[in-house]
């Protein structure tokens, strides 16, 4: 296994490095190194070397420090303090060869003490550092690069704080400038191409001018931006100005090369969008040709390489290819991936990897074969891997396909391993001061390996391998193809695109949508209630009657009810149920034409008793209506029964209307489809037997050509025309295909007419259109070979004419030859 990759951390109160073991069968993959001078107190800005043997960084006490790694080996490190460095020093630069490291403070107004210094590395015996040089830049903003490097070191280029810019002898600051390079305004950034020096060219460099505003903001004069290149000539170096391309705005800009130098992507920027489109300020895209030939703005809707160009969330180059990334339009916006060739100095889209997500950041690799497309900052944290692919005869194709994806939340920094396979995502302070956490990921796979947590946490950064290290190898094309495949098992689509399908109802994805109606007829036992609040029961309290049933009215007879009522207490009575009145009293016998109630003859009134009271008798004991009986509660329970089962026979009534409805969709859409695909066999077959009438069409006409060439071999062959000769044959083969083809359109036509579906009569219309360019097509065969016949004819008789008059012109030098010799004959005889 070999030795883990490391990076440091910074934080709160120390800055520590830690190990990431590269073996995935163990448990803990990080580990802190604790050996001498780590972990070192209060930090305030950190850097590696891009060799990885020194880290530069601040102590707010000592000052600019840089702690070298003996060997690359983490174990063994020694520390040196810079005391000439100023302790407010911010950031650092280092050259691409690690020979020079340069240390930036901000200016102070009024003050003319230097803030920039540039030290130069001893060997690795001494490990000491001189100082170089020392300047003075009063608006010095924080991350500016106003010291570069080519990348042999042999030219060095600084941004004076008037806006020049000065090209230096690349190890030496102390000489006069070799160039001063004349610009219309002053400078904003720079950026030098990645060519090596061969021949008589050094180097070649880009460099922006931002536009220029007057009092009220309004652009008076367009932003520029300039290729130049530095060629020795005697033992001077000269520049020569080769493009120069303004641009309507900008008044900041990033300068991006390609991995050959030979091209330039211009993103400009400006503070405020003129246009009102973008509340976060308007962007422009230059895409230049090192020589001048190649001008393009992508962000031109009339170039057509994309639509959707409002706004440019992030662009990057390949490190390894000619070919880079656009993220584009408003979110969710699109990402793109584009192709330069340098050798026809075009640029042309080649896939698009993203058609609608919340992605601004694009990170490559820095072999080129893998890249991360992230929603990072204000979104979500999406984040997508891609990876390189090729076809299988090694054509460098132009083509990614996504390998995974993850979601790392509130990440602000994000980088790539060195060895290429593992990507870190960081949550830093001071944008977010809660969670703050760093987060290691295997980008073939998706998954999180190892992180950590942190109280604060500023800066985290890979320590880099050296440039001729061959420690770690490029993901494979075959480790690409695997990934994407397991991708797709799991239910994405190859190539960054979701899989779309039509909209199926749950019954028809075979999803348990039936379940609540399963469950009232009785099919499916009703899951235990999901009670997340622990909730009782609610208690129904009891009445007074059913605490004492004997108490209950309805329950006593009417002994029971006289002997428990007391003549003395009014009260004491039990009163009758109001639910059901007592029953009236049968009538007495009547007298024809009595009505009822009223007193027979003879009949005495009852003492005490109005006339209008009826017949009961004076002392007798009023009836008491008959008890009311107890309410039949199973009953109620079969009605609501039997209502639940109604309610369950009619839902599931319209759940079979829907199923029945949507099978016959189904059945309608796979009739349409059927249609279809006959239609395809058909034109196929219509193609393949136009393909063999032709083949048989130019056998048929070589048969002819030798067929006349044996009869007259002193003849030549005649001209041979595209499309004579057809045989009775062949044209009886083609009209019995044509003919087939016309019934089984006819077929497919009252297929069509007869199915119901939506649009079978738009293609039924279509059938019939294609049975008349049938016909069509019929009645122009028939017309050609008509022609082809007459044109036949006609050559047959040219070529009989041409024989006669050829017969007749050998039979006339027979005859002369014979008249010749008889007249030598003649002569000699005489």
């Amino acid at each position: 296994m070999s030795a883990p990759l490391s990076y440091f951390t910074r934080d709160k109160e120390h800055i520590k490095v830690f190990d990431f073991d590269l073996d995935p069968s163990k448990e803990n993959a990080l580990c802190e190194r604790l050996n001498t001078p780590f972990p070192l107190p209060t930090p305030k800005a950190a850097q590696w070397s891009p060799d990885g043997l020194v880290l530069a960084l601040v102590d707010p006490t000592a000052g600019v420090q840089v702690v070298s790694f003996a060997g690359g080996d983490s174990q063994e490190s020694t520390i040196h303090t810079l005391p000439a460095a100023l302790r407010s020093t911010q950031s650092f630069l280092w050259s691409p060869k690690s020979s020079f490291v340069v240390s930036l403070a901000p200016g102070q107004k009024g003050n003319s003490e230097p803030n920039i210094h540039v030290w130069r590395r001893g060997d690795s015996a001494t490990d000491e550092y001189i100082l170089e040089a020392a300047y003075n830049f009063p608006k010095l903003e924080k991350g500016a690069r106003v010291i570069q490097w080519t990348p042999d070191e042999s030219l060095c280029a600084r941004l004076l704080p008037d806006g020049h810019v000065h090209i230096l002898n690349g190890t030496d600051f102390l000489s006069e400038p070799l160039v001063d390079l004349k610009l219309s305004h002053a400078a904003q950034c720079f950026e030098f191409a990645p060519v090596r020096s061969r021949g008589a060219l050094k180097g070649r460099i880009a460099i922006f001018v931002p536009d220029v505003r007057d009092d009220m903001q309004r652009v008076v004069g367009a932003a520029e931006v300039t290729i130049f290149e530095f060629h020795t000539d005697g033992g001077s170096v000269k520049s020569q100005d080769k493009v120069k391309v303004p641009v309507a705005a900008g008044q900041i800009a990033e300068l991006l090369w390609n991995s050959t130098g030979s091209a330039l992507i211009a993103h400009c920027q400006t503070e405020v969008d003129e246009t009102g489109q973008s509340y976060y300020g308007g962007s422009k895209l230059v895409l230049i040709s090192a020589d001048g030939e190649c001008q393009k703005d992508l962000m031109d809707p009339q170039e057509g390489l994309v639509t959707n160009t409002q706004i440019v969330q992030a662009v990057a180059w390949s490190p390894t290819r000619d070919e880079f990334i656009f993220i584009h339009g408003f979110q969710p916006s699109q990402a793109s991936l584009f192709s330069w060739d340098e050798r026809t100095k075009k640029v042309s889209l080649a896939k698009i990897l993203l058609e609608k997500a919340h992605r601004n950041t694009i990170r490559f690799n820095h072999f080129g074969s893998l890249v991360c497309l992230a929603g990072f900052g204000n979104l979500a944290g999406q984040v997508d891997f891609f990876g390189r692919f090729s076809d299988d005869d090694g054509d460098e194709k132009c083509d990614f396909v996504r390998v995974s994806s993850c979601v790392a939340n509130c990440t602000v920094a994000a980088e790539w391993a060195p060895d290429g396979r593992h990507f870190i995502t960081s949550v830093l302070a001071p944008r977010m001061r809660v969670d703050n956490c760093c987060s290691i990921w295997r980008a073939l796979e998706g998954t999180r390996v190892a992180g950590s947590d942190f109280e604060e946490l500023f800066d985290l950064q890979w320590r880099p391998e050296p440039p001729e290290s061959l420690r770690f190898l490029d993901v494979t094309v075959e480790e690409v193809a695997g990934a994407s495949m397991e991708l797709a098992k799991a239910g994405m689509a190859t190539g960054g695109v979701m899989q779309k399908q039509a909209y199926r109802p749950p019954k028809a994805r075979g999803e348990a949508a039936s379940t609540v109606a399963a469950m009232m007829r009785g099919e499916v036992a009703a899951p235990d209630g999901d009670d997340r609040r622990k909730r009782q029961p609610r208690q129904m309290r009891q009445r007074e009657e059913e605490t004492n049933p004997s108490s209950r009215p309805e329950d006593m007879n009417h002994q029971e009810l006289n002997n428990r009522r007391n003549p003395d207490d009014p009260d004491s009575h039990v009163p009758a149920s109001p639910e059901r009145p007592p029953p009236p009293h049968p009538p007495a016998p009547q007298h024809p034409g009595q009505h009822p109630g009223q007193r027979q003859p003879g009949q005495q009134m009852p003492q005490g008793q109005h006339p209008q009271q009826g017949h009961q008798q004076p002392h007798q004991q009023p009836q008491l209506p008959p008890p009311r009986q107890a309410p039949n509660r199973d009953a109620a329970a079969a009605i609501q029964q039997q209502q639940a089962q109604q309610q369950a026979a009619h839902q599931a009534q319209q759940l079979a209307q829907a199923e029945a409805q949507q099978r016959q969709r189904e059945a309608q859409m796979q009739q349409q489809r059927d249609l279809q695909a006959a239609q395809q066999r058909e034109q196929q077959v219509a193609q393949q037997q136009q393909r063999a009438a032709q083949q048989a069409q130019r056998e048929q006409q070589a048969r002819d050509r030798a067929a006349q060439q044996q009869a007259s071999p002193n003849r030549p062959p005649p001209p041979t025309e595209v499309g004579s000769g057809v045989s009775a044959a062949q044209l009886e083969a083609l009209h019995a295909a044509q003919a087939a083809q016309l019934s089984q359109a006819n077929q497919l036509a009252r297929m069509a007419a007869a199915s119901g579906y939506p649009g079978a009569h738009q293609q039924a219309a279509a059938l019939q259109r294609q049975q008349a360019a049938l016909q069509h097509q019929q009645a122009q065969q028939l017309l050609q070979q008509q022609h082809l016949q007459q044109q036949q004819q006609e050559r047959q008789r040219q070529l009989q004419a041409q024989q006669q008059a050829q017969e007749q012109a050998r039979q006339q030098a027979q005859r002369a030859a014979q008249q010749q010799q008889q007249q030598q004959q003649h002569r000699a005889t005489g």
